[in-house]
């Protein structure tokens, strides 16, 4: 227990201050240190050694207090406490009026996560502060951390509300001024913070830099710029716009370079020029539940050029796209406007400028039948390319369709189908100037459904019983005359390759200017396993699906019985997955093509993906990628890329990864590339990544 001698003092203190003016005491005020002198002169108490100031959820701790009761001011020296809920300001010494809440320190500290404010001097009350030549933490206080300088900044709510003379950069130095602002915490500061060193073979030493910074809530420009040795120099603006709270979302990123280097040619054979650039831009809104806007704008002077300087872009999107689609959903149809431009000129695109489109959602007219449609209006181009003119026309097209499915028992539904579609060209070919086609088509779908229970139960792969569903399907459409009317139509929207099952419907089909006759009947078995899920329902376990088609009638170039095409995928516990697709030639039992992919993750430790990749007569590849744990700092990483059929790896990458605090992240990473390509054969990289704040 304290001993008498130190509550004496302190009990005497509190009685002086009661014995002051009733007017200015605060309520619920307490006192303690262990030395109190009170001055009934100056109604002033000194509170020395362990001085302790409590006044409701405020708690003031210092190694002296001066309080006077008459102001309600106390005056602190020496390791300055203010505690205010769950506010706790740090300083060397300062004033605090108990009765205005008036606060006036030096060298305050300040924290609340993800930010730490300091300043020489603070004005203000707890929930509004005014620092002057503050410097502003994100994460930790850490002379490796991006920080910010400010002559004068306004801090409350949980925002710094003002700034002036502001300053972005290290302890090293300052040297990025921004403008006045205002900035959450609960949004990052800066959004992305990226660099790199190192060496290519085909673009020399490079050095490459990103960086955003806020310029409006939700906004942050900046810029991307690279030094490549061989080649010259990079840059172009960038920026993101948005929040997760917004329903407006969005970013772009541009370059542009006199490139001085060994250029090669692009995918047309022609020779790249010396002026390169490159554009992207996407963007997502919402209006309420009903609209939605999404754009995409991808623009390249060239075929080559994010693959030469922006390889990890180029990686994602190799085929650029642009279009932009406005969507309005009623109770049970849509309106959209869609139109996708041809910005690239070295591409082959069909371009729609634009298209609008009504689209019927399946809905029940009543004795058992639905209904379900569209009709769209389009204006489609293809510039010439190669050996093809150039096409334009104007296309009305419209489809409707109606199904009854009949339901005999629980475990089988048929459902009779019947379509109709009508499409207009203008600009015809063949010598007409106008050309409307008329089709149609009948068929079915044939589904059972049939299932099993097992009380099987695993505790170490969280299986609490398993359920197995079997579900053949038979499909079949007949529309014979879905090839007239080829020698008259512009071919815009053409078939492309694929090496998977189309559609069977003509409905659906996308090739509508390259449709074929239709007899075609389709047979596909699912099979899916699952068991109990911990909290409700059912989780799918694994699944096995076959499906092929058979033709009947011949048409030139095309066979009977397709390829017999197989998916397996199993789940079996979250740090395990595996994919497989398979296509058989059935009469020559030949393998056409085998895509697998198997990961294994440790959460804590390590992970690891195996993937192959096999087509007939044209590559047989083996990708094997692995990333393990050392401690709280370093990983390592390892990529690899096999050729079978050219007995070489494609590419081999090792890789270190080191993160710096709660901020940065530092990759070191050394590649070596095989084969015809035009990236070099060997790479060096020095990458550092700003982890947001």
């Amino acid at each position: 227990m304290p001993s008498a001698r130190r509550l004496l003092p302190a009990l005497l203190g509190a009685l002086c201050l009661l014995a002051g003016p009733a007017r200015a005491q605060p309520a619920q005020l307490q006192v303690t240190g262990d030395r109190t002198v009170y001055d009934d002169t100056t109604k002033e108490t000194k509170l020395t050694g362990h001085a302790r100031l409590v006044n409701g959820d405020t708690v003031l701790t210092a190694d002296t207090i001066r309080y006077n009761s008459a102001t309600g001011l106390a005056t602190a020296t020496g390791r300055f406490v203010l505690t205010s809920g769950r506010r706790r300001l740090v300083a060397d010494e300062g004033a605090y009026n108990l009765t205005t809440r008036a606060l006036n320190v030096r060298h305050l500290r300040v924290g609340e996560s993800p930010i730490y404010i300091s300043g020489d001097t603070v004005t203000g009350t707890p929930d509004e502060l005014v620092f002057t030549n503050a410097t502003v933490f994100f994460r930790e206080n850490a002379a490796y951390t991006p920080s910010l300088k400010a002559k004068h900044l306004t801090y409350a709510r949980g925002r710094i509300v003002r700034a002036e003379g502001l300053a972005l950069g290290l302890l090293g130095g300052h040297f990025i001024s921004l403008p006045h602002f205002e900035q959450a915490l609960d949004v990052d500061f800066v959004s992305y913070i990226s660099a790199s060193l190192g060496y290519r073979g085909n673009l020399g030493v490079l050095a490459e830099l990103g960086l955003h910074l806020p310029v409006a809530p939700g906004v942050q420009l900046g810029a991307d710029a690279g030094l490549y040795s061989s080649r010259g120099v990079m840059i172009g603006p960038s920026g993101t716009y948005g929040s997760a709270k917004s329903d407006i979302n969005g970013f772009f990123r541009s370059g542009y370079i006199r490139d001085s280097g060994n250029r090669k040619t692009d995918v047309l054979g022609r020779a790249v020029p010396r002026d390169r650039s490159y554009f992207t831009w996407q963007h997502r809104q919402r209006a309420g539940d009903r609209f939605t806007l999404d754009a995409q704008f991808n623009y390249w002077s060239d075929s080559e050029v994010l693959r030469d300087f922006r390889r990890r872009e180029f990686a994602r999107v190799q085929q650029p796209d642009s279009f932009l689609e406005a969507a309005y959903a009623g109770d049970n149809w849509t309106l959209s406007a869609f139109a996708r431009p041809r910005p690239n000129a070295w591409e082959r695109l069909p371009e729609r400028l634009p298209e609008l489109r009504l689209d019927l959602l399946p809905a029940s007219l009543g004795l058992g039948v639905w209904q379900r449609g569209y009709a769209s209006a389009a204006v489609l181009q293809a510039d010439a390319f190669g050996p093809d003119p150039k096409l334009r026309t104007n296309r009305l097209d419209a489809y409707y369709g109606l199904e009854r499915p009949i339901a005999p028992t629980p475990w089988l539904t048929f459902t009779p189908v019947a379509g109709g579609r009508v499409t207009h060209y203008t600009d015809a070919r063949g010598g007409k100037n106008n050309y409307t086609r008329t089709l149609g088509e009948i068929g079915f779908d044939a589904r059972l459904l049939a299932s099993g229970t097992f009380g099987y139960k695993n505790p170490v792969w969280e299986i609490d019983g398993l359920r197995h569903l079997v579900e053949p399907k038979l499909s079949y459409r007949y529309a014979p005359k879905a090839a007239n009317g080829r020698a008259y139509i512009p071919p815009i929207d053409r078939r492309a390759f694929s090496t998977y099952l189309q559609p069977l419907s003509l409905g659906d089909s996308r090739n509508l200017d390259d449709l074929a006759a239709l007899n075609t009947l389709r047979l596909s078995l699912a099979n899916t396993l699952q068991t109990r899920a911990a909290g409700y329902g059912s989780r799918n376990l694994a699944s096995l699906n076959f499906a092929a088609d058979y033709r009947f009638g011949d048409a030139p170039g095309r066979r009977r019985l397709s390829d017999l095409y197989t998916e397996l995928a199993v789940n079996p516990a979250p740090w395990l997955k595996l994919k497989i697709f398979h296509r058989l030639d059935p009469r020559a039992l030949t393998q056409q093509e085998l895509n697998t992919a198997i990961e294994i993750v440790d959460q804590e430790w390590w992970s690891a993906r195996l993937a192959t990749h096999f087509l007939k007569n044209n590559y047989q590849e083996y990708l094997l990628e692995y990333r393990q744990r050392l401690n709280e700092a370093f990983d390592v990483t390892a990529l690899w890329r096999y050729d079978a059929r050219n007995n070489r790896f494609n590419e081999q990458s090792y890789g270190v990864w080191q993160r710096l605090g709660q901020t940065w992240a530092v990759k070191y990473e050394v590649s070596w590339f095989n084969g015809p390509r035009r990236e070099s054969s060997f790479a060096l990289n020095l990458e550092v990544q700003l982890l947001k704040f």
